[in-house]
């Protein structure tokens, strides 16, 4: 009787334990498993369930951030070779079809002249001469994303490159009608660039912030030094805000796969710039930064500050992303290594800077 109740003990033990390693265990690395063959197969949308235990939880979490990284890489690469064949695209179609333009503004500028005294002829004049200016204003703006030009970089303070560049808007009159908000932390934030490069990725995502926002709004624009180290952790709280209220900021896969590369720096400036205009939609978040996408209506944008934005960032050896800004519009966010932080920028032949 005795030995009979051993064995069902035992019997009971056994298929309690083999649910147990079977759910624990054998479950979770089947799923590993297959989603890492799946993804050796090219479906980079594959990812790894939660597991109920910590080991094969920390597994899955590692896997799927192995992935996005991954994924992140291949389409930074891929938008980078986009770039440059636009960049040979842009330069060859600025060339041919700027002498044209060219002649047509002298010949409008004739015909206004001789027919100065003919009634209900200013009027179209004027509509030729805007068009013109506008098809010049995408030319110059292709040849400044497209041409290659000497550099000649040296160390900048990024953070008083943004005063200059606020209080040029602000003479001009560009931003009056709007709230500017400046929490420059990073006095210490100096890169390896040209100034006027830096001048116009700041002009451009503050002109940008003011088309989004249409007649009035706010502009709030951050800099801070970062550890790589915790910065995909980290929780940012800006320093006006209440001392319960935390915000979370998860990284983009961009940035993820940047502070992932062998040559990312330990410590690196980042630049954030937020409106509280329309935002940008989930699904053009990467699109924006593609040359001649817009989201402005027809005729109020060329589709190529973003672009140009994106391509001097990535030259200085940088990455910058967009997100949901808490002011309700978009938040732009640019990391950039530290002069003397081992990192330094590449800048193609092909690629343009950001005249």
């Amino acid at each position: 009787m005795v030995i009979l109740l051993v064995l069902l003990v035992l019997v009971v033990f056994t298929s309690v334990l083999r649910r147990q390693v079977s759910r624990y265990v054998e479950r979770p690395l089947v799923e590993s498993v297959s989603v890492a063959e799946a993804i050796a197969s090219g479906d980079s949308n594959r990812i790894v369930p939660r597991a109920e235990t910590r080991e094969f939880d920390q597994l899955a979490t590692s896997i799927n951030r192995m992935t996005e990284q991954m994924l992140a890489a291949t389409q930074s690469r891929m938008r980078v070779e986009k770039l440059a064949t636009m960049g040979r695209i842009a330069a060859g179609i600025s060339h041919e079809i700027g002498n044209p333009v060219a002649a047509i503004a002298n010949y409008a500028h004739v015909l206004r002249m001789r027919t100065a005294d003919v009634p209900g002829t200013t009027e179209p004049i004027d509509a030729l001469e805007r068009e013109i200016t506008r098809i010049d204003r995408i030319m110059r703006g292709l040849l400044d994303y497209a041409r290659p030009r000497r550099l000649t970089p040296k160390p900048i303070a990024v953070d008083a490159v943004i005063v200059d560049v606020l209080r040029l808007l602000a003479d001009q009159g560009l931003t009056r009608r709007f709230r500017i908000t400046s929490e420059l932390e990073a006095p210490g934030g100096v890169v390896y660039a040209e100034r006027h490069d830096l001048e116009q990725v700041f002009v451009n995502l503050l002109l940008n912030a003011v088309d989004a926002m249409d007649r009035e709004g706010e502009v709030v624009i951050r800099s801070r030094i970062n550890e790589a180290g915790a910065f995909a952790d980290s929780i940012e709280k800006r320093r006006t805000d209440p001392a319960p209220q935390r915000w979370a900021h998860r990284p983009s896969k961009r940035a993820l796969a940047w502070l992932a590369r062998p040559e990312s720096p330990s410590r690196f400036l980042q630049i954030v710039m937020a409106d509280s205009g329309t935002g940008v939609a989930p699904e053009d978040e990467e699109r924006i930064f593609e040359p001649f996408f817009s989201t402005k209506q027809p005729g109020k944008g060329t589709g190529l500050g973003l672009a140009i934005v994106a391509s001097t960032i990535e030259n200085l050896g940088g990455t910058v992303w967009v997100q949901r800004a808490r002011e309700g519009g978009a938040a732009f966010v640019i990391l950039l290594p530290l002069h003397g932080s081992g990192m330094r920028s590449v800048v193609p032949e092909s690629t343009a800077s950001a005249g």
